[in-house]
């Protein structure tokens, strides 16, 4: 039930976010490069709360720590990554995309390994709140990165 609210936001807020990508200014720009370190570092922060369940648990670094196969150190070493490449320069933000969109897969292939591995349904808000910035990130990133001024006209006639 969460993923189908965190795919409804996502969706809901798509068309605003597309309206932001045909803008071409700096300043339009900048904001949405200084939210996508925003949505990443909040992924991570998310990482040092409760992933096991709802009232009390382990954190998403922990049981990446534990369970290495579960893809989740994998998620956040990517997260952390992004962040560098961000900070770094230009040249990396279409690789800081195209690894957002890598970590959309990490964070949903995690989480259920990570359920297997434990033999129950491991989530919780800091868990599906991550999922949430992985998706969201994708629209801000893809926006980020748009130099089509005329995005919108090509979808709506």
């Amino acid at each position: 039930m969460p993923y189908l609210i965190i795919i409804a936001v996502v969706l809901i807020t798509s068309p605003f976010i597309l309206k932001l990508a045909q803008s071409q200014k700096k300043e339009v720009k900048r904001n949405l490069k200084l939210a996508l370190l925003l949505i990443l570092t909040t992924q991570l922060i998310l990482g040092l709360l409760n992933w096991e369940n709802f009232t009390s648990g382990r954190s998403g670094f922990e049981l990446a720590l534990i369970y290495p196969n579960s893809l989740l150190g994998l998620f956040f070493i990517i997260s952390i990554i992004q962040i560098v490449f961000l900070i770094i320069g230009k040249s990396f933000n279409t690789l800081v995309v195209i690894l957002n969109f890598l970590n959309s897969v990490l964070i949903f292939a995690g989480v259920i390994r990570l359920s297997n591995i434990l033999g129950f349904q491991a989530v919780s808000f800091a868990s599906v709140g991550s999922v949430f910035f992985v998706l969201f990130g994708n629209i801000v990133a893809l926006a980020f990165i748009n130099k089509d001024k005329n995005l919108l006209k090509k979808y709506f006639k």
